[in-house]
Formats: structure tokens, sequence, C-alpha cells
């Protein structure tokens, strides 16, 4: 149930921040060439939220597992060996989400004096982009090994034979 609430959260998330930025950068499009003046407050703002839009999708391909995986070994394996590699790779994705979290978290609690120009706001709410999205990558990622585990402990079923 809360994990039905957080995938609905983020998918809306990632469609609200992709339509302000188009809405933005098609605006701004508009005000440039039509009316001959630029918002000066759109490009920053389009590239904020390309940043959101990046982690927050990033965090939905792990949610869906489609990020980019060097699976030949898990696919050609079988038994304890395959079920090795899958844990393996479990574990050294959730290791690798811990240490963007943790890096990510240390440049947007750092920056937090960098005040963005044109917004005039603090550059942290940008990079602020990194530890959600980190989080919910996090949360994917245990979930997904935990249904490893948990599908390894169940027992399998009888296959005929060809």
């Amino acid at each position: 149930m809360i994990i039905k609430v957080l995938d609905r959260t983020l998918d809306f998330l990632l469609f609200t921040v992709l339509a302000a930025m188009a809405a933005i950068v098609a605006t701004n499009v508009f005000c440039r060439f039509i009316l001959n003046f630029s918002l000066y407050w759109g490009d920053e703002s389009a590239q904020a939220l390309l940043v959101w839009l990046t982690f927050l999708g990033a965090a939905v391909a792990v949610r869906d597992r489609a990020h980019y995986t060097f699976d030949y070994l898990a696919q050609t394996s079988r038994g304890t060996l395959q079920f090795a590699v899958i844990l393996f790779s479990r574990i050294v994705e959730i290791v690798a989400v811990v240490g963007l979290f943790y890096w990510s978290l240390e440049v947007a609690w750092g920056i937090r004096p960098w005040i963005m120009p044109a917004m005039e706001i603090s550059r942290s709410y940008v990079y602020a982009a990194g530890p959600v999205g980190s989080a919910f990558m996090l949360l994917y990622a245990v979930r997904d090994l935990m249904r490893v585990l948990r599908e390894r402990s169940l027992p399998q079923e009888i296959v005929p034979a060809a």
C-alpha cells in the first residue's frame, strides 16, 4: 500500500516536472522569437527542472529494472551460481545508491550559500534532486533485493522435461 502511494507520488512528480519544464521552455521560445524578449529566469529554471527530471527518472528506471546491466552471467548460469550473481548485482546496486545518496546530500548541503542569479534561490533546491532521487532509488533497490531473497526461499515450480 505504501509502495503504491510512493509509486504514484514519484510518477506524479516526474510528470509535473516534465510538464513544467516543457511549458517554461516553450514559453521562453515564444517570448524570445515572437515577442523579442526572454524570460530572465527561463533557462535557469529549465536547467534546474532537468536535474530533477534526471534523478526522478533514474528512480523510475531502478523501480522498473530498466537500467543497463551486464546480465550475461546471470542469464547463462543456473541454480546457486545464478542466485549468487543476481544477489551480488543487487548488493552492488544498493552500495552504489547509498554512495550516491551520501555524496549528493553532501553537495546539496554544502552548496546552500550559493544563490542562483536569475531565480535568486539557493542552488540546494536544485541539488536536492540527488538525495531525493537516491532515496527513491534506494527504496526500490532494497525492495528488489527483498523480492530476490523471497523468491529464492519459495519452492521452485516443477518444470516438466521437454
